[in-house]
Order: structure tokens, then C-alpha cells, then sequence
């Protein structure tokens, strides 16, 4: 289970008729789905989620561009998570270097906290979000072409020091209701939860990858038709993107 997001934009010359353009957008609506795991043109980052120790002064991560003679300038930044906002804010954190050329190989990503108000007793959750913007071939310099830039989006998790509990029990502090289609988990421990597979009675719950569990906070699940029973099932991530072993639960 990969806990990252991607997304692509482009740039159509104002010398495309309309009529062009209209064909270019449909065209990109009959493209399959892109699972976020593939390579972007040799584009990817060293993990799918960041884990900021707030008892050291940096996180790091590793931006790698597989792909022979084809460089691309890589910008990064850290913003709020807003799931659903168009522009979420900026966070309080400095990505150094901020815009570098990426050859072929790997450079690493420094994320330095540069202050903002977060709890001392909990994890805090933001994206850092980083594009690739590739070069434009030498033949191509001139013309009229189609450009392409995607932005890989990963979680950051600020977690302060201090925090009593290991992830890897932070699923033992679950616990589990429901009120007719509705699943209601509660987490009373200090990390976010997030979901590899969730099921009620055979039943898998949609969604429930995507909607983590707050520290000391609750998320609701909606039920699938036929989720029978009192008794879940569920599979959480560990913070490497692993997936943990399989919990039954019965409430």
C-alpha cells in the first residue's frame, strides 16, 4: 500500500485551435488510471510517506530520476493537509533545496521545521508536495509541443518528542461502534492511524485507505450494503507504508 498521491499538469500552446485542444483533453480522459507507485518518466521519491522526529533539527527524503538525458527542475514545498481544499496553505516548514536541476541519480530533500503552534501530545499531519518539471529537448525548443509536469504528494507526520507509545501499538488503543451503515473508530493513542484494508462482516469498507484515524479522535466509515455483524477486520500501515498484520476486532 502506497500512501502517496500524484497529479499531472500541462500546458497547451495558445497557437492549438480550440478544436485541437478539446481533442487533447479527451484524449487524456480515455487514459487510464496511474497507480501513484509507477515511475513518472523515471520521477519518484525514496518513500511514500516522511516522519519528522521532532527531537532532531531535519527530516529527510530522497528524490531519484531513474531516466537517461532527461533532467527536470524539482520544487518542493510543505502545505497544510486539507483533504478537498483547492489551495491549501502553507506550513511552517523550509524543503532545502527548493528548485534544483534533477540529473540521473538521487539527491536528498532537507524538511526543517521553521516554527507554527502544534500539539505537544500528538502527531500533526501536512503534504509535502514535490513537482517535476521536464526540460525541453533540444529538437523540440521552438515548437509547438505539449508540456508535462506531475507533483508527487507524500504525508509529513511532525511527531513531537516525548510521545509515551509506539506506533506499532497504536492500534491496540482502537476501539469500534456502529449506528445502522455508519462505523465509528476511535483512537485514543497520539498517532494517526491509517488504514491498508477495513472490513465488517466480510464486507470491505470504500474509502477507509484514504480516511485516516486522528490522534485521540474518531473518523467515520460509511458501511457497504450487507456489512453484517459486529465483528472488523482490518489491516493498518506501519511508518514505512508497510502494511501490519491482520486484526480482528468485536464490538
Amino acid at each position: 500500500m502506497f500512501d502517496i498521491e500524484v497529479f499531472m499538469f500541462f500546458r497547451i500552446p495558445s497557437v492549438f485551435a480550440k478544436k485541437t485542444i478539446a481533442s487533447i483533453f479527451i484524449s487524456l480522459l480515455l487514459i487510464p488510471t496511474v497507480h501513484a507507485e509507477e515511475n513518472k518518466g523515471g520521477f519518484s521519491l525514496g518513500s511514500t510517506r516522511v516522519i519528522y522526529d521532532g527531537s532532531k533539527k531535519e527530516a529527510t527524503i530522497s528524490v531519484i530520476n531513474s531516466a537517461k538525458n532527461a533532467p527536470f527542475l524539482a520544487q518542493s514545498w510543505v502545505t497544510e493537509y486539507a483533504p478537498g481544499k483547492k489551495q491549501p496553505a502553507q506550513a511552517p516548514f523550509l524543503v532545502t533545496p527548493p528548485l534544483y536541476r534533477q540529473d540521473q541519480g538521487k539527491n536528498m530533500l532537507r524538511i526543517i521545521r521553521t516554527g507554527g503552534q502544534m500539539p505537544s501530545d500528538r502527531e500533526s499531519v501536512f503534504w509535502l508536495n514535490v513537482k517535476a518539471i521536464p526540460a525541453v529537448h533540444e529538437s523540440l525548443k521552438g515548437k509547438n509541443t505539449l508540456q508535462f509536469a506531475y507533483v508527487l504528494r507524500v504525508k509529513l507526520f511532525y511527531r513531537p518528542r516525548g510521545l509515551s507509545e509506539e506506533l506499532s501499538r497504536a492500534t491496540d488503543n482502537l476501539s469500534f461502534s456502529r449506528q445502522g451503515n455508519t462505523l465509528t473508530v476511535r483512537n485514543s493513542s497520539p498517532y494517526y492511524i491509517t488504514f491498508n484494508t477495513l472490513s465488517v462482516g466480510g464486507k470491505t469498507v470504500k474509502d477507509a485507505s484514504s480516511l485516516m484515524v486522528p490522534p485521540k479522535g474518531e473518523q467515520q466509515y460509511a458501511l457497504p450494503v450487507g456489512a453484517a455483524g459486529n465483528q472488523v477486520l482490518f489491516r493498518a500501515l506501519n511508518d514505512f507504508g508497510g502494511v501490519l498484520p491482520a486484526r480482528t476486532v468485536t464490538f
